[in-house]
């Protein structure tokens, strides 16, 4: 055999080879959007299972599933009909402990600032007709607001009659985990979980950009970008929900100790290891004076955040220490 015919077969052998390690290693992109949780849910994978599309239409079960359970609108919700009978008392899963657990943390950091028994007072307002309740009203519902009202009993949650229980400030950041948990289990390689903004980034090789957006202009104009590789980032602003009447803007983060949405901060990012813990400080850093906000975050272990807030008529912020990290 000739030379050249050996070299010639050698480079066959190789291409053949890596034809056969690219098609062995080759991945499948599945995604889709619904519109779930009240806001747009998108989800993304990889994956080496060319048969794998099932797992998205699985994923948006799971959501819908926990909706069931943690939705405080939806009248057929485990939590709704907890707040709205005479039942005081609720089991909690291990799952659920966390969330409780979590939120009476967070409720003693912030100042009793971050209280999940706001409902009474969140279901006065309704930023779709732009109402704004009577002061009346906010002082009745006050009085059923206060997370030392709550007793935990071994796993049982009890509740006195009146006072109502509003996840909504870490709900979908705890679906989102549940989603995340399930995608893993299914040898999903890569991907990611998006609700409105509510978002986790797992088994990525390279970060993505993800912007921040101004709390006042344009909704296509970024007052920020982060590099986020295989983290949860929430973003609370008060741009999200809102309506302007009479000059004065209101919108759905709510003041526990006032009834009426809390003033100063526009805008709050959180990346954390998890979108429950993302979720849960964005609404909680949001309520607190801008400069204890960050004071408590570079205390806090895994946590970065960067928090914009008006000075007069002039957006200014603060960033964690540990933030520079996610950008550059």
């Amino acid at each position: 055999m000739k030379k050249r015919d050996v070299i010639n077969i050698i480079i066959l052998v190789a291409v053949i080879a890596f034809g056969a390690i690219s098609f062995a290693n080759r991945k499948y992109t599945f995604s889709d959007t619904k519109f779930l949780m009240d806001t747009i849910v998108d989800i993304k994978i990889e994956t080496k299972d060319k048969d794998a599309e099932f797992v998205i239409d699985a994923a948006f079960e799971i959501i819908n599933e926990y909706e069931k359970v943690l939705s405080f609108y939806d009248q057929d919700s485990e939590l709704w009909k907890f707040n709205n009978s005479i039942t005081n008392s609720m089991p909690l899963d291990e799952d659920l402990l966390q969330v409780f657990f979590l939120s009476e943390q967070l409720y003693h950091d912030s100042d009793s600032l971050y209280d999940i028994t706001i409902g009474a007072l969140s279901e006065l307002w309704d930023f779709n007709k732009l109402h704004i309740p009577s002061e009346d009203s906010i002082k009745i519902a006050l009085e059923n607001v206060g997370f030392e009202k709550l007793t935990l009993e071994g796993v049982h949650l009890t509740k006195p009659e009146g006072v109502k229980i509003n996840l909504g400030s870490l709900a979908k950041g705890y679906i989102i985990d549940k989603v995340v948990e399930y995608l893993v289990s299914e040898e999903i390689e890569s991907g990611f979980v998006n609700a409105g903004g509510d978002m986790r980034i797992f088994g990525q090789k390279k970060p993505l950009r993800i912007g921040i957006q101004h709390p006042r202009n344009s909704r296509n104009e970024l007052i920020g970008v982060l590099n986020i590789k295989n983290n949860a980032v929430v973003t609370s602003g008060d741009y999200a929900r809102f309506f302007e009447l009479d000059g004065n803007r209101y919108h759905h983060i709510l003041n526990p100790k006032t009834g009426y949405p809390a003033e100063g901060t526009v805008s709050v990012t959180v990346v954390a290891p998890t979108a429950l813990f993302a979720d849960a400080y964005s609404t909680a850093l949001f309520l607190m004076e801008p400069q204890k906000a960050i004071e408590l975050i570079d205390r806090t272990d895994m946590l970065e955040a960067v928090i914009y807030y008006l000075e007069g008529s002039e957006i200014k912020k603060f960033e964690s220490d540990g933030i520079k990290h996610y950008i550059n």
